[in-house]
């Protein structure tokens, strides 16, 4: 570990600084517990959550990713914080087009001008990973390219290796942050960076989306062309829309919102409950609007993955919440994730029971989906139940999704729209039971 911290010592100095610089001192010795005489209530975790931003913006990609996956966890970042992380933008500075040029010929083997007709030097967008540029290949297709930033790789696994440094720091000075498991976190974090990484990843994740929506003409995924894709280079086709975030646009082109906030929430509702496949950040910057209320979902870097049994069993908790049976909730929770042997069960059904109060007992179209999710996950994580990544990724989409939805159309429940979906599931588990029988009957026959 110290060779490791000397070789990084430059870039230790840096993380130093900018922690200082924004507040830092103040987190750790008031609101991690090294000293002060403040109580934790008193904290603002506005102010907590602006600084917590800033500094991640100033380090860079790694640390704004951070910001992200954390922003994914509602069951243990405070509202205030987790409203902050996520206006992080992942904006960075722009990459030089001869940079730009210059991966592009190395990754895909010949000059540009051989690659496309046309390709714009001015990026549409700039990210911290990578920078995205408009094109038009030679057989006229218009083409968004998503070019990585030089040495992005290198950048980040530095960062990682010190990431790994601070997390052993914490549990060392902080006891009470081993409860938190940060070092599984951060290996879960370094997963997902790594397949961000790998842009062809994204282009299967956006292959698999596009399979669930085959033949629906009302929601596109863009298709990818592999011929002009690497691990750093992403070739997918244009679409020719409006970014949700600008409304103006929207209002000015006379579009339906509540069409719009309907079809939306159908089609992220049907990826996490029928396909178990999802986006994993719908946030308005990466779903477009196009002419007759269309939507198109660009960006998949973040997915959510449900195997067959885990999209059962959410499912199950979907369907004991439009059925408000307080006993199957808790055999679905159960069921969600990994229990302790010295859980409390007394205590977990007294709090499912608050739960139920709080979101069951009032009209179907008064109940908020999202934040029944979300407080199910807080409720697991204080009882110390391990809950996939995934299933807390879903929280993340349906708290993004409610937000959508909110500023479409305020009357629009969340929860209503997904009272159908709880029949399909109904007809594939009938499914499953004939062919068990059906296999059992051959077998004992």
């Amino acid at each position: 570990m110290l060779e490791q911290t000397l070789r990084h010592f430059r870039r230790y100095q840096e993380i130093v600084s900018v922690f200082i610089r924004n507040g830092f001192g103040f987190i750790l010795f008031e609101h991690l517990g090294f000293g002060g005489n403040r109580a934790s209530a008193e904290v603002d975790l506005v102010q907590l959550g602006q600084r917590i931003r800033q500094a991640l913006g100033e380090l860079g990609p790694t640390f704004m990713k951070i910001g992200q996956f954390a922003s994914t966890r509602p069951d243990i970042i405070p509202k205030p914080i987790l409203k902050e992380l996520e206006q992080l933008q992942d904006r960075a500075p722009l990459i030089r087009f001869e940079n730009v040029r210059r991966t592009v010929e190395q990754e895909l083997g010949a000059p540009i001008t051989e690659l496309f007709r046309e390709f714009s030097p001015l990026p549409l967008a700039a990210a911290s990973i990578g920078q995205v540029h408009y094109a038009v290949l030679h057989t006229g297709e218009p083409v968004v390219v998503k070019v990585q930033r030089p040495n992005i790789s290198t950048v980040i696994q530095t960062d990682l290796e010190i990431m790994q440094d601070i997390v052993t720091l914490i549990e060392q000075r902080l006891p009470k942050a081993k409860d938190y498991a940060l070092h599984g976190m951060l290996k879960e974090f370094s997963g997902w960076l790594e397949k961000e990484l790998d842009y062809t990843t994204e282009g299967k994740n956006a292959e698999k989306m596009a399979q669930g929506f085959e033949g629906d003409p009302l929601v596109i995924v863009p298709c990818i062309f592999w011929k002009f894709t690497t691990r750093r280079v992403l070739t997918m086709a244009y679409i020719d829309g409006v970014k949700l975030n600008d409304r103006q646009k929207i209002t000015a082109l006379h579009y339906n919102k509540k069409i719009i906030a309907a079809r939306i929430s159908k089609a992220l509702l049907q990826q996490i409950i029928r396909d178990g496949f999802f986006h994993g950040d719908p946030h308005p910057g990466n779903i477009f609007v196009l002419s007759g209320e269309r939507i198109a979902f660009v960006d998949f870097g973040i997915v959510g993955n449900l195997t067959p049994l885990m999209k059962r069993r959410f499912a199950n908790l979907i369907s004991s919440l439009t059925r408000r049976d307080t006993k199957s909730m808790v055999k679905a929770m159960l069921q969600l994730g990994v229990v302790p042997q010295n859980v409390d069960l007394d205590r977990l059904r007294l709090d499912l029971d608050g739960i139920r109060r709080k979101h069951l007992d009032v009209p179907i179209a008064q109940t908020a989906l999202p934040e029944l999710v979300n407080d199910l996950l807080s409720m697991a994580f204080n009882h110390r139940i391990e809950i996939p990544s995934d299933f807390i990724l879903i929280g993340k989409s349906l708290l993004t999704l409610q937000g959508i939805v909110h500023e479409l159309d305020p009357s629009m429940s969340v929860a209503e729209l997904a009272k159908p979906f709880r029949f399909q599931f109904i007809k594939e588990h009938f499914l499953i039971i004939k062919w068990v029988q059906k296999i059992c009957k051959k077998k004992f026959n």
